[in-house]
């Protein structure tokens, strides 16, 4: 597929009063006519670039437009692929012809976004509280853009599936409102929707039993982008995701606090997280020390979950977050598992798709015959250290880490060959040529570099207050006042333990 920059596309002129039919088909075909165009996309349509361009311009969310459009054969998708083919259908309707089904259609799909629709919500079994009528909202204006992704299960992340900008329309309090008539009302006070992704809806909340913010997501687009594996089977395998997250204990692994997976889509509680490394790394590069820090951090936390049997096969920046003291806490653990192939070699049953994962963290026998093992993580956390360190992704011509000369000046020049070949035994195409494991990279990383700079095997090094806080927070309010060197003796022969160290200074990010 050939990736063309994406160029600026000219906004639809977004209606600020009641959702219509009129207003969608308008959009509809604001949204194929955009699809055709060569210059913006190339040989092909990649959905995520697709969705990045279009999704502030549109009243119902792209995902959920392209979940009715291939429905009714406006276009194709390909999962593998993950691009979008604009259907004979689809292409007459662009060229401004009439399509007398398509109202009724639109009217039917999105009969409770539509104004005057009714709004009464269900009781949840976990609230003891009477249905309520949510009136319809007023169109409120474009709220300040979220550093933050709907796409993963935790929290406010960054990049793909990102809701730039709120749309100011009246399915999104509808939906937060639908939300949080699964879960226990007097518990969980609703906040501001944060965004939408290919899983489900994403909105603040605040948990008035323990007193603190949390995340509430909504799976429910998954059931509109899967038409050829029943319900049951999709809530599921969302179920054994979300358990499977939900049972790992780890400092560096968003913590699942609530779920329920009986009414209409599940819902999950989580921790709230103040920014991915997808906005992070959107903002600036980050100091060296701080990138080897996280990848201690995403190390650990891996090395953790594959000792429990699970590995993350998802790894990617969107879902690798930051709690308000900077440290990391992963999040989609085992979501790899609702899309991947049916265990039967007998079935010719497709794969499940859920979200769009970026193939730029996959490993190649992940991304070719559906092989999800431990070494995958290994893999995209080579991706996830290239890009960190130098703020692109790697090609077959990329330079090497060490090309930059600040890179060179953090880790001594002594260290520039080393640093070249951990990178590339964490991104071989050969299984075998690759790290075994993430435990192999940390004995290479503490072998290799000075404690000053990573720490000492078998401590958990965590930052007291975020040293690259996000915008608003300015770094003098989360200077430290003192610094504390880590003394931390090693482990006994075949022991685990994990020690804190607080690091010695925040710093500033960097720009690029």
């Amino acid at each position: 597929m050939v990736c063309l920059p994406l160029r600026k596309v000219e906004p639809m002129a977004r209606a600020l009063k009641p959702l219509t039919t009129d207003t969608l088909q308008e959009e509809v075909r604001f949204l194929i006519k955009t699809l055709l165009r060569d210059d913006l996309f190339g040989d092909e349509v990649g959905v995520t670039e697709a969705e990045k361009l279009l999704e502030s311009s549109l009243s119902v969310g792209f995902v959920e437009y392209c979940a009715f459009l291939k429905r009714h054969a406006f276009i194709d998708i390909d999962r593998a692929k993950n691009t979008i083919t604009v259907l004979p259908r689809g292409r007459n309707y662009a060229e401004g012809n009439s399509d007398p089904s398509l109202a009724p259609g639109l009217a039917s799909h999105f009969a409770g976004r539509l104004a005057g629709a009714p709004s009464s919500q269900p009781l949840s079994p976990l609230s003891s509280t009477p249905p309520v009528s949510v009136p319809s909202p007023a169109p409120a204006p474009p709220a300040p853009a979220f550093g933050g992704s709907a796409s993963g299960f935790g929290g406010v992340g960054g990049g793909e599936g990102l809701l730039k900008t709120r749309r100011p329309i009246v399915d999104d309090k509808l939906k937060a409102q639908a939300t949080m008539a699964l879960l226990d009302r007097e518990r969980y006070v609703r906040g501001d929707v944060l965004g939408q992704g290919s899983l489900g809806v994403v909105l603040a909340a605040r948990d008035t039993t323990l007193d603190r913010d949390v995340v509430v997501k909504e799976v429910r687009h998954v059931y509109e982008l899967v038409t050829y594996v029943t319900k049951e089977e999709i809530t599921a395998r969302v179920k054994t995701a979300v358990m499977a997250q939900a049972r790992l204990d780890h400092p560096h692994i968003l913590r699942v606090i609530d779920v329920q997976f009986q009414n209409d889509a599940p819902t999950i509680v989580l921790d709230r997280a103040v920014e991915s490394l997808a906005a992070r790394v959107e903002r600036g590069l980050m100091p060296v020390p701080v990138v080897m820090l996280v990848l201690i951090q995403i190390g650990y936390a891996l090395s953790y979950a594959h000792r429990q049997d699970l590995v993350h096969g998802g790894l990617k920046p969107e879902n690798v977050l930051f709690d308000s003291s900077g440290n990391v806490k992963l999040a989609d653990f085992g979501i790899v598992k609702v899309a991947e192939r049916s265990a039967d070699p007998n079935t010719s049953a497709p794969p499940v798709y859920v979200g769009r994962g970026h193939p730029s963290y996959m490993a190649p026998e992940q991304l070719h015959k559906g092989k999800v093992v431990p070494q995958a993580d290994v893999y995209a956390l080579g991706i996830l250290l290239y890009e960190m360190l130098t703020g692109n992704l790697p090609g077959r011509r990329s330079p090497m880490p060490s090309s930059s000369e600040r890179v060179v000046s953090a880790i001594g020049k002594e260290h520039v060959e080393a640093l070249d070949d951990l990178f590339d035994r964490m991104t071989r195409d050969p299984l075998h040529e690759r790290f075994g494991s993430i435990d192999e990279v940390l004995d290479t990383v503490y072998g290799t570099f000075s404690a000053d700079l990573v720490g000492k095997r078998g401590a958990l090094v965590l930052w007291e207050t975020d040293p690259l806080p996000p915008p608003g927070r300015s770094a003098s309010a989360v200077a430290l006042e003192a610094a504390v060197d880590g003394d931390v003796p090693p482990p006994a022969s075949g022991e685990r333990f994990e020690s804190t160290v607080i690091t010695k200074a925040p710093v500033e990010m960097q720009d690029r």
